[in-house]
């Protein structure tokens, strides 16, 4: 999170508790914050809808209020397991406390006396099943927002309690696969850099977190300032604050063998200092991003809108649907249209609009739902119904097929008997449709524009 936002992550009240494989990939990873799942599950579920592309990475963030919120988060931890677990391939990205706000110190750090506490969480992330998690330790550590913040003469104490917590964590928890994720802003000197660096030992990736806000003069985009008026600015603010800071980092990453990340990146609004509806951004990102010559491990766009600035491109909304409307559409197109490029096979599908038979469905009696797909190329694909609450997108039932091989332009019908629990209030529910890849890695296909009374 940027500068503001961490002011306002501060604190977090502890809710009830909620109860990887990973894959190889030539691309980086891709993944989003959409906010903390404890409170909704589908957040990333709904961006990857929106997307059209299966994001395997979630990022949540600790509060930095207490340290039971740091070794022991098990009311944020359960429910990054649910999601995770869901669906094979998936893992977590967790920006990860050095020290609650107020409640510690880097010469403390550095000298040892919070291992225990990082051993607890080492501990507690494993038995929540989160291993391989790719773990941000004190990110954000060249702002001075930050409890961890490295300047003042601090850079020495932040490599060494780097170095503690990590080999406090590896010792603890030899066998779960952590990676760590060494995380300063993208406008960090170069003399910081080395600084601050604990050691390739200690490293898996080097990241950089990069607004789109301006700072030499061109942002805010003055009203009436469109077409290339808008991309001149665009251009500058690139060429004099982002182009240099990516091959800084770039070169620096390569210097020590390490892949690079960007784990939070977006566009903002005018009111908070950035461009606006910026497609040059957008593309300019993702083409360093997606360059194998830059060795990006992950990015993690945040898709959210922040109380210090809005970046949301998304459709998701906040009850895990796709209701959103965002301000940056131009921005969020080409978003959108970078990733239908990534996909192999694009997604030349058609359904039919589910029908409900009875069209009145009666809570405890069987109910049928049928419709059709279409494929205008050969494949096998995943093709599944799933029963929601129209009011709050919760799942109700669902029902799968797999394996279905499709002819070039064959069409087939799917017919499923469901039922709604008398246990569940009468009211308006929903047909979902849906059409993965036989792996299930790729939704190629979503509708949701069947809806039904249940009494």
């Amino acid at each position: 999170m940027h500068s503001r936002l961490k002011r306002w992550f501060v604190s977090v009240s502890v809710v009830s508790t909620l109860c990887a494989g990973l894959t190889a990939s030539a691309d980086p990873l891709t993944g989003v914050y959409r906010g903390e799942v404890y409170s909704q599950p589908n957040a990333v579920n709904a961006y990857s809808t929106w997307l059209g592309f299966d994001v395997k990475m979630g990022q949540g963030h600790q509060a930095k209020d207490s340290w039971g919120n740091i070794e022991n988060p098990g009311w944020q931890l359960g429910a990054w397991r649910t999601w995770v677990k869901a669906k094979p391939g998936r893992r977590f990205n967790y920006s990860v406390a050095m020290f609650p706000s107020g409640q510690g110190t880097l010469a403390s750090c550095a000298a040892g006396a919070y291992d225990q506490r990082f051993k607890n969480l080492a501990t507690n992330l494993v038995a929540y099943e989160l291993q391989g998690t790719i773990i941000r330790l004190g990110w954000e550590f060249s702002g001075n927002w930050m409890p961890w913040y490295s300047g003042n003469g601090q850079q020495a104490n932040f490599a060494a309690c780097f170095r503690r917590i990590v080999t406090a964590m590896r010792t603890q928890q030899p066998n779960a696969g952590f990676e760590f994720d060494w995380n300063p802003n993208y406008d960090i000197s170069a003399a910081d850099l080395s600084a601050t660096y604990p050691g390739d030992a200690y490293v898996d990736y080097i990241g950089l977190d990069m607004y789109d806000q301006g700072w030499n003069g061109a942002y805010p985009i003055p009203a009436g300032c469109t077409g290339s008026c808008a991309l001149t600015r665009w251009q500058s603010v690139w060429n004099a604050q982002f182009a240099p800071a990516l091959t800084k980092f770039k070169s620096f990453a390569q210097s020590h063998n390490k892949r690079l990340s960007v784990p939070e990146w977006g566009v903002n609004d005018a009111a908070t200092h950035g461009g606006g509806d910026d497609t040059y951004y957008v593309q300019q990102m993702l083409a360093f991003i997606f360059n194998p010559a830059n060795n990006v491990g992950y990015h993690s766009y945040f898709d959210i809108q922040a109380p210090d600035g809005h970046h949301q491109l998304s459709s998701a909304d906040a009850n895990g649907g796709n209701t959103f409307v965002t301000e940056f559409p131009n921005a969020a197109a080409a978003f959108k249209n970078f990733y239908a490029g990534l996909n192999p096979q694009p997604a030349q599908l058609s359904t039919t609009k589910a029908t409900v038979s009875p069209a009145t469905v009666t809570r405890g009696q069987s109910f049928n739902v049928t419709g059709t797909v279409t494929s205008s190329t050969a494949r096998t694909l995943v093709m599944k119904y799933e029963i929601r609450n129209a009011a709050n997108s919760a799942l109700v039932t669902s029902a799968q097929y797999t394996n279905q091989a499709f002819t070039a332009g064959q069409t087939r019908s799917y017919t499923s008997a469901f039922t709604i629990p008398t246990s569940l209030g009468a009211g308006t529910y929903r047909v979902d449709t849906l059409v993965y890849t036989a792996d299930w890695s790729q939704t190629l296909l979503y509708r949701n524009d069947t809806t039904f009374t249940a009494n």
